[in-house]
């Protein structure tokens, strides 16, 4: 063995690699951060001198860092600082959390609360409260009679409701009178008036809500105040220690990342209080889809500072542009190749978010200044187009070791999956759709495409390194890494496509590791426990390589270790 004497030994465990060979081994070696060597405990024993730490996990599992190829982080901050409901059972649930909200608020203070109720369990809403419907102006007003208050849509449900007190509609003006725009259903009262209930079926939703931010572009409550810098920045930094604590030690954001959320990013990277390694695409807004000039100046600076593989260092990188082709399958509005019901009920093959002529000439342009493309195309007819300009691209400037990127991408075809591998295009995708939307997929699709869908097993048959994610709901990866093999529903119990899409459980960790850090460009850095590379690893309570496969969910993360330091659990390791 090397001279060399480790800052750290890791022995007596069972330490899944995710090398070429999927090796396990008992015992690793870090120095300065890197991993230096891996395989028995006796030999890495041996590279301990008097001040090396020796951690004895005691048979203990332990994997690679997880990275999540889509995690929306940002997001899922702002869902743990903004107030929350939970699930609750009665609408006295809801005004119970509301008259907690109010006395921590000054008189006439906006409350923006998050949605009633998360997915999968919405779907089961407002049935599940005694009272069958939604709580309403009426029912804010008997806690909030001052206080406008306001409840979030959920951005990814058709219809998603928006609920407001009567203090948060007489600031509004909305009154007897108020008259709904496209996809906006307005709940009245027997005298006509607005019981405070919006159901909103569009995509994005017009109604305000926190994903897109509270812009005057939202109908009925523009004047609600924005999320603020401060706000913004205190729901990364807890969604960052949110994501260490559950086994995340790195993140690609495809989907792109607003320019307030870039700056709590690198305000983190500056005070080096970094602790998850994230690769953000810069997002190319659909808005900018009717203004050339405008996206022209977008192309040409993001190209100054985030062309080829990214800008940055091994925590935090810049790279490529990001767009969205089509819209939600979770709201029945994906681009299919055959029509489908969708979330009012009408046949249609869903969105497209503008012409083929005026996104293949953005795509161009943007591959033409050395930037890589991902691109948000979920139904079939989507991801046929969108690879279909890819390959166009290609015929004039090559793309094969660009790594483009297409995301969601439930509905591909066997030709598709070949294009992928002939032009080293990488999909990113999640099982966890099936957990929230299964009942949506079944309802708007039928078993026989639904069960297709999201096929990890078919990607890795046809030779093409799919890329797991989260989509941020849920963002636990072990629940994730369960659900690639599960495929359930989380409503029905439905399950999708086994035997037939059926992963190994070694291949379940590669697509949540190995492959994600591929899309990142650190593959040589991260996303497996080899010599040379970053120690960034999670220690199980566990075996998720071993344990019954419904049990999967119970384990737990004891520490988690970005560069050979614990970022969570300091004590496991001490």
């Amino acid at each position: 063995m090397s001279s060399v004497r480790a800052d750290t030994v890791l022995h007596r465990g069972k330490i899944y690699t995710v090398d070429a060979k999927d090796s396990v081994v008992e015992a690793l070696a870090v120095r300065n951060g890197e991993i230096v060597a891996t395989g028995t405990s006796s030999d890495m024993l041996a590279l301990a001198g008097p001040s090396t730490k020796k951690v004895d996990l005691g048979g203990k599992a332990v994997v690679p860092g997880f990275l999540d190829g889509h995690p929306h982080m940002d997001d899922a901050g702002l869902r743990l600082v903004l107030p929350s409901f939970g699930k609750p059972k009665s609408i006295a649930d809801v005004q119970a959390a509301v008259r907690r909200e109010v006395a921590k608020r000054k008189p006439g203070e906006w409350i923006v609360f998050n949605p009633l109720v998360e997915e999968p369990d919405v779907f089961s809403y407002p049935q599940a409260m005694p009272e069958g419907r939604w709580p309403n102006r009426y029912d804010l007003d008997k806690v909030s009679p001052d206080n406008p208050v306001y409840i979030q849509p959920l951005l990814m449900v058709a219809p998603g409701a928006a609920i407001a007190n009567s203090a948060a509609l007489r600031v509004a003006g909305v009154g007897k009178d108020a008259t709904a725009p496209d996809g906006i259903k307005i709940e009245r009262d027997e005298t006509g008036e607005p019981t405070g209930v919006f159901l909103d079926y569009n995509f994005p939703k017009v109604m305000p809500e926190t994903y897109g931010g509270f812009t005057p572009r939202r109908v009925f409550f523009p004047m609600i105040p924005p999320i603020s810098a401060a706000d913004e920045a205190r729901a990364v930094e807890q969604a960052m220690h949110e994501f260490n604590r559950l086994g995340i030690t790195g993140i690609y954001e495809g989907h792109g990342i607003a320019k307030g959320p870039q700056r709590a990013y690198l305000d983190l990277w500056l005070r080096k209080a970094l602790t998850v390694r994230t690769y953000f695409v810069i997002s190319y807004p659909v808005s900018l889809y009717r203004d050339q000039a405008a996206g022209d100046r977008l192309i040409e600076e993001t190209a100054l500072y985030a062309g080829g593989p990214g800008f940055g260092d091994d925590l935090l990188k810049f790279g490529g542009l990001g767009f969205s082709f089509d819209s939600a399958t979770a709201i029945g509005a994906s681009l299919m190749r055959q029509p489908y019901k969708g979330a009012r009920g009408d046949m249609w093959t869903g969105v497209q978010l503008t012409t083929d002529e005026i996104f293949s000439g953005i795509l161009r342009k943007a591959a033409s200044k050395g930037l890589r493309l991902q691109v948000q195309c979920a139904g079939g007819a989507a991801i046929d187009k969108v690879l279909g300009m890819f390959a166009d691209i290609d015929r004039e400037m090559p793309i094969r070791d660009q790594r483009y990127v297409i995301e969601h991408c439930q509905f591909p075809s066997r030709e598709n999956m070949k294009l992928c591998r002939e032009l080293g295009i990488i999909p990113t995708t999640t099982t966890n759709f099936f957990w929230n939307y299964g009942s949506i997929y079944l309802r708007s699709f039928g078993e026989e495409i639904a069960n297709g869908a999201i096929p990890f097993r078919t990607w890795l048959d046809e030779g093409v390194p799919v890329v797991q994610s989260t989509d941020g709901r849920p963002y636990d990866p072990i629940f994730t890494f369960w659900q690639s093999l599960a495929r359930r529903d989380g409503v029905t119990g439905h399950v999708f496509g086994l035997p037939e899409q059926k992963l190994t459980r070694a291949e379940a960790l590669r697509i949540y590791t190995h492959n994600v850090a591929r899309v990142m460009f650190w593959e040589d850095r991260i996303g497996s426990l080899e010599a040379g590379k970053l120690a960034d690893l999670v220690v199980l309570s566990d075996d998720i390589m071993t344990m019954p496969e419904d049990r999967i969910p119970e384990a737990k993360v004891l520490a988690t270790v970005l560069a050979g330091k614990a970022v969570h659990g300091a004590d496991v390791l001490s």
